[in-house]
């Protein structure tokens, strides 16, 4: 079985600091640091229940908790799929290779290929895509 290249975990920045949700206030907030917080949401928070400063304190705990376990995503997906990989062994492996291939179309295989291309751009893949589906699917 031929190995793969080693693919990148890409995620774009604003998913470590956006979007946070914090159930016991009802809010998603966006989070940089404290000042920030205090600044953008201080107002709001208080109206929602954090009036205190162990309130705030704690809050702003589990945010930081949050970004850092975000952070760590990619990391620990590569980690988990690297001992994935050396230990899964398929119990038929006749059965899988012969399959993977002679299930797909010859056009959406190609597709594919095209798709991890340097290259490749949204247009050529939606023309090769069209190919496969058919130009009224």
């Amino acid at each position: 079985m031929a190995t793969a290249a080693p693919r990148r975990f890409c995620r774009c920045a604003c998913f470590c600091s956006q979007n946070l949700y914090v159930a016991r206030y009802g809010l998603h907030l966006r989070f940089r640091d404290e000042q920030q917080l205090r600044r953008d949401y201080g107002p709001l928070l208080r109206s929602r229940g954090c009036v205190t400063p162990r309130d705030f304190q704690q809050l702003l705990e589990e945010l930081e908790q949050e970004v850092g376990r975000r952070r760590r995503l990619g990391q620990e997906s590569a980690a988990r799929k690297a001992v994935i990989a050396s230990s899964y062994h398929p119990a038929r492996p006749e059965v899988y290779s012969s399959l993977q291939d002679a299930a797909l179309a010859p056009e959406f295989k190609a597709a594919a290929e095209y798709s991890g291309s340097p290259g490749a751009d949204l247009e050529g893949l939606l023309q090769r895509l069209e190919t496969v589906s058919g130009p009224d699917a």
